[in-house]
């Protein structure tokens, strides 16, 4: 397939754009015709790469107006960094040559909120729910996020504070899992040090279907 570089500025304005469109309703739903799987059969050259929560209402394709191809996206409940996440976003940067990773959080996240009760029994002394199956060691990691130095910003970033720091807790586990694939990921973490991969976090509103960036 024909592959046009994009750099993450470029990349950055079109997740912008579709999300714009999205939350409009005057979406396009391009690259998905005949064609588009056709010439996506002899390879892929996704423009971003997205790590977002497995919440079946944030699907990133339909959120920026995306087609087939145009994002590689993995999704983990609460955007956990887990090996396979880390590996599969590696793929994106060592083989695909994505310039930008893009964390997707969301409001009324049932993880982060799982999380944040977790972290109020503890700090009132009632006795834990357990969660069933692998659930409350899910709650128990994002726990340790956002009760951590989560609030700052991608490892090379100033750190956050003041007005500055992100409050809601989903907000903030999306900045710590950004900050968290930069450094558990030698391979990313040099790609974002050369200047080769931007790595950004943003928030999804459930009713208004807008993506929030930071500014």
């Amino acid at each position: 397939m024909t592959h046009i570089p994009i750099d993450a500025r470029a990349a950055l304005a079109r997740l912008r754009e579709g999300n714009a469109r999205f939350a409009s309703g005057t979406t396009r739903h391009p690259n998905s015709d005949e064609d588009r799987r056709l010439d996506l059969s002899s390879g892929q050259a996704p423009f971003a790469a997205v790590l977002a929560c497995a919440d079946s209402r944030v699907p990133p394709e339909i959120v920026f107006d995306c087609g087939l191809g145009d994002l590689f996206v993995v999704r983990s409940a609460g955007q956990m960094v887990e090996n396979a996440v880390l590996a599969s976003l590696e793929f994106a940067v060592h083989k695909l040559a994505v310039p930008l990773i893009l964390v997707l959080g969301h409001d009324n996240c049932g993880a982060v909120a799982a999380a944040e009760s977790l972290m109020e029994e503890r700090a009132s002394g009632t006795s834990l729910a357990l969660l069933p199956g692998h659930l409350n060691a899910l709650a128990e990691q994002i726990s340790r996020r956002l009760g951590s130095d989560a609030r700052r910003a991608t490892v090379g970033d100033p750190p956050l504070s003041g007005a500055d720091a992100p409050t809601d807790a989903a907000a903030v586990n999306a900045a710590a899992a950004k900050t968290e694939v930069c450094v558990r990921s030698p391979l990313i973490r040099a790609a974002h040090e050369s200047g080769e991969l931007a790595l950004a976090h943003a928030m999804y509103t459930l009713d208004t279907g807008r993506v929030d960036f930071g500014d």
